[in-house]
């Protein structure tokens, strides 16, 4: 699984345009705390992440439809309960949990900041489900998150 990692790194070249910055910021954070790789290299990128969010200010206002609202809570809500066993557990990939609230806003730019943490909360999480299914779910949740690239592109 070493391989999906690296689906993040690509994410983070659409920070050329302002309102795509939220989103490779989600993508620094995931990969910085899925790919396994130095304490210093991880609080460097997760700086650098920070500093997408904040150079993407002032954000632009693009609305979230309903249903992608709903998707959005769902992939939130399971977050949120991954990154709470990964508490439990005393796992730094509880950092990823910070981003997930972003999915309940209703503007895009800020929501796309939480897909891609989610995305690596669904892959790395300590829930009891077979490899293969965690793998799936990650899937899912980044195909859906360059369904909200595509939109922020425009």
């Amino acid at each position: 699984m070493n391989w999906t990692y690296y689906l993040y790194l690509p994410l983070i070249i659409p920070a050329i345009k302002k309102r795509a910055r939220p989103f490779s910021a989600g993508a620094v954070l995931a990969f910085s705390l899925t790919y396994p790789i130095g304490e210093k290299v991880e609080y460097s990128l997760i700086a650098l992440s920070v500093l997408l969010l904040v150079l993407g200010y002032p954000y632009e206002k693009q609305p979230v439809k309903f249903w992608e609202r709903f998707v959005n809570a769902v992939i939130g809500g399971t977050g949120l309960a991954i990154t709470f066993g990964l508490y439990n557990l005393g796992s730094m990939g509880t950092v990823l949990g910070v981003a997930v609230p972003f999915l309940l806003l209703k503007n895009r730019v800020l929501s796309s900041f939480g897909l891609l943490p989610a995305s690596a909360l669904y892959l790395i999480g300590s829930y009891q489900v077979p490899g293969r299914i965690k793998l799936i779910l990650f899937a899912l949740v980044y195909i859906y998150s360059l369904h909200h690239l595509r939109k922020l592109l425009r």
